[in-house]
């Protein structure tokens, strides 16, 4: 039987029939707020703020710098692509990527007063990353190595070998390396490579974080043996002294380690690894004196996923991010490992946090509730925390539908899950019959993530609808503890499947759903999920399956990021007789089972999960006469990531549920 528990009952309301709802035109009008960076001094934020272009279907980016005291704001003169932007740490001087004449990403420079930023790089192939060096001086960046222009005949001759590469990725793949510029230099002198070979600095989804030691004289990084995603498990940390050139590894492990960070006073340097080096397993920050493997520091007193966590400036401790129950929680852990859970009220932390740290302790963070879209937020060292934008005051004041966690058991797990209500819901008399209400599952990808109470656009756009939305944590997903999430080896599908169920028992349970009107969707992992959950369940009344995994073995040959799936299972699909674990776990193999109308998208071009698999769903299921129906979009990317399209996906979503339910 299962337990549930709903932590809010949110059954009273009024109803808000009369008031516009919550639309598509709602979404264009939500404000991007990101990636705030605190003063060293504690007393300004720089931040990107950025607003829906339709006419010209973007997101345009502003840099925008924020006095603490009085929340006065100033636009810094930046190109609407700017990005990555970061305080010198002297406090005089402001950097950020923005691109070239050549559409390739220079750091530029500026300072709160100017309105001039000056470039400093000219990099043929554009900075993908980069760190100040302590003293304010000289920035390290990450760059490709530029390939030689081809010319005459060899302009065709454009073969390359395939290894471990996505089958839609174009090579050659060259490495990418660590180079070092002077304030002083002009964009036509030239930086100072401090790495080369063909091994490659991970950048791209594998991104290394670059740390300096506080004298300026050492950089640690995540070394990779080549620029492919599908051997990013090979990583290791290295140090690079850079007067030498010398990189030496620092613990002797040849993979998984990841996000290296030197502390303020130099002693210590802190980075990820895979607890008890299996890939399945949480990511723990590990302590090291310079040489050899370290410490476990968060084994110690925090079960969770830690891949997000910065050195506070004292040195005495680390911010930790991470996934906590239905909460995206910030903790503060000291080098003996204790862990405190820092206070944010109702607001779910997002982002990252280096360089979001002040020397007095104070912290700057974009952060989101439930029913408030993100803003940007202050903590201060007391523990107050304060709300220092309100640009989406506008969506948070439209009627949206109420949310709680909803906690179920399943097998020896404790599970949970966000339920979001129906916009102007209310709990009948008890001497009147209940109306129910469909319900639709919106299942999370990943599938490392989980659903929390943050502000969700499109289980916003359902609740206008008049339904209830489930958002459930499965095995797999990152909030409950190191078991929960290891516990997806060799069972990508049927395990979390029966935990997806118990929770709609749960849902059911909690609030009156009609059993009639209960569709399934997901985009991703979710897809897959939703995949596998109409081929062995049939009482659905419709499904959404977005960007779905259908066959394991389709994704691990064509797929950008193969080490995952064979991380995922016994090994590659190839070997031994592991093809069996992988035909038992993928949708695909049960397509003579589905009933259920079934809508299918994905994007052309998405080599996170190949196309290719969802017209194999697509045939499988049209061929035995199921109601399907496959949407594509010609674009790159797992999801698009302009908002007309992603605008047409919810649209697309919403509609073939609406023809299911009423």
């Amino acid at each position: 039987m299962f337990h549930v528990l709903l932590s809010a009952l949110l059954l009273g309301g009024v109803s808000h029939a009369a008031e516009p709802r919550f639309s598509i035109d709602d979404v264009y009008r939500i404000i991007g707020l990101s990636s705030p960076r605190i003063s060293p001094d504690g007393k300004q934020l720089i931040f990107f703020r950025s607003r829906v272009d339709l006419d010209h279907d973007r997101r345009d980016s502003q840099l925008v710098l924020l006095d603490v005291a009085s929340r006065t704001e100033r636009v810094l003169k930046a190109d609407r692509g700017a990005n990555d932007a970061r305080w010198s740490p002297d406090g005089s001087t402001i950097a950020f990527l923005q691109d070239d004449t050549d559409h390739h990403a220079q750091i530029w420079l500026t300072s709160p007063q100017s309105d001039t930023p000056k470039q400093l790089t000219n990099s043929p192939t554009g900075v993908e990353q980069y760190a100040w060096r302590p003293d304010s001086g000289a920035i390290a960046y990450v760059a490709a190595d530029d390939v030689p222009k081809r010319t005459g005949i060899s302009r065709w001759q454009d073969a390359f070998r395939v290894t471990d590469n996505a089958y839609l990725d174009p090579g050659p793949f060259p490495p990418s390396h660590l180079w070092l510029i002077a304030l002083g230099h002009t964009p036509d002198n030239n930086a100072q490579r401090l790495t080369s070979g063909q091994w490659s600095v991970a950048a791209g989804d594998a991104e290394s974080t670059l740390s300096w030691s506080p004298d300026g004289k050492a950089l640690v990084y995540v070394r990779l043996p080549n620029a492919l995603l599908g051997d990013a498990d090979r990583s290791v940390v290295e140090k690079l002294d850079v007067a030498t050139r010398k990189s030496t590894p620092l613990t002797g492990r040849t993979r998984f380690e990841f996000n290296p960070r030197i502390s303020p006073d130099g002693s210590t340097i802190a980075y990820t690894y895979a607890r008890g080096g299996d890939p399945m397993s949480e990511a723990d920050i590990f302590l090291s004196a310079g040489h050899g493997a370290g410490f476990d520091l968060t084994r110690i007193g925090l079960d969770a996923n830690t891949t997000n966590y910065a050195w506070y400036p004292d040195g005495r401790a680390l911010l930790v991010e991470g996934n906590n129950g239905t909460r995206q929680a910030l903790w503060r852990v000291t080098l003996d490992g204790r862990a405190q859970r820092l206070q944010l009220g109702d607001v779910n932390a997002l982002g990252d946090f280096e360089d979001s740290i002040s020397r007095d302790g104070s912290i700057a963070f974009a952060g989101t509730t439930a029913q408030h879209p993100s803003e940007i937020y202050y903590r201060s060292p007391s523990g107050t925390v304060t709300r220092l934008t309100d640009y989406n005051a506008a969506i948070a004041a439209k009627p949206l539908g109420r949310v709680a966690t909803l906690t179920w058991r399943n097998a020896r797990f404790s599970e949970d899950g966000v339920l979001t209500y129906p916009v102007g819901f209310r709990q009948a008399q008890p001497d009147k019959a209940q109306k129910r209400y469909p319900l639709v599952l919106l299942i999370h990808g990943g599938p490392t993530g989980a659903s929390t109470t943050n502000f969700d656009e499109l289980a916003q756009l359902m609740a206008a609808r008049g339904w209830f939305v489930l958002r459930p944590n499965y095995r797999g997903s990152d909030n409950l503890g190191n078991a929960y999430q290891h516990a997806i080896y060799i069972d990508a599908t049927r395990g979390p499947g029966t935990d997806i169920m118990a929770g709609v028992a749960a849902a059911a349970r909690a609030v009156p759903i009609n059993s009639h009107q209960v569709c399934v969707s997901g985009w991703s992992y979710g897809g897959m999920l939703t995949s596998w959950l109409i081929t062995q369940y049939h009482s659905w009344a419709c499904a959404v399956s977005g960007a779905a995994v259908d066959d394991l073995t389709y994704d691990y040959s064509l797929a950008d990021d193969i080490s995952s799936d064979r991380e995922s299972m016994p090994g590659s699909p190839f070997t031994g007789s592991n093809m069996r674990y992988y035909a038992a776990v993928s949708p695909l193999t049960y397509y003579r089972s589905v009933k259920t109308p079934t809508l299918i998208l994905s994007d052309m071009y998405d080599v996170r999960v190949p196309a290719a698999q969802s017209y194999a769903f697509y045939h499988a299921l049209r061929d035995n006469g199921v109601d399907v129906e496959f949407y594509e979009w010609p674009v790159h990317g797992h999801f698009p990531d302009d908002p007309v399209r992603t605008a047409d996906v919810y649209n697309y979503w919403i509609g073939w549920i609406a023809r299911f339910v009423k």
